[in-house]
């Protein structure tokens, strides 16, 4: 089966991590029945939000020790699909999204960094609860879901 999805930080939370979100991210996986791909970024990024949830008291330690869990998991199981990607090709693409879509609707980098690694992974949906990044993922052409 080919990986096509590619998920946000926001989205992976919610699937891992129960949030008020989460029933729509789970419905969406299931309706979906597909891998997602899954980068170095993704790792340090999901991880990150987890760690910063539970330090403002958003989750549990427990909760979040089990998301990290729940990842590993899901790589074993093949949910989540390893990506590699050639790092320097993800900042080209942030920076040409930058200067098409920036100056309109103002971008954090890191929705470009986002939307930049699924255009480079070839993804043809992209998943996410950011308005933000769901805004420049359909400018740059990709399916935004849930």
């Amino acid at each position: 089966m080919a990986v096509e999805a590619y998920p946000d930080s926001s989205f992976l939370f919610s699937l891992v991590a129960k949030d008020s979100r989460t029933p729509e991210a789970t419905a969406y996986m299931v309706r979906a029945a597909e891998a997602l791909f899954f980068t170095p970024f993704h790792r340090i990024e999901v991880r990150n939000a987890l760690r910063n949830a539970a330090g403002r008291g958003e989750i549990t330690e427990q909760i979040c020790l089990g998301a990290f869990r729940q990842i590993d998991k899901d790589l074993r199981e093949g949910m989540l699909i390893h990506t590699p990607m050639e790092w320097t090709n993800v900042f080209r693409r942030a920076d040409e999204l930058s200067e098409r879509h920036a100056s309109q609707t103002g971008q954090r980098t890191i929705d470009l960094l986002h939307v930049a690694a699924a255009r480079e992974c070839d993804a043809k949906t992209f998943l996410s609860f950011d308005k933000r990044q769901r805004k420049l993922a359909h400018a740059a052409g990709l399916k935004v879901r849930p």
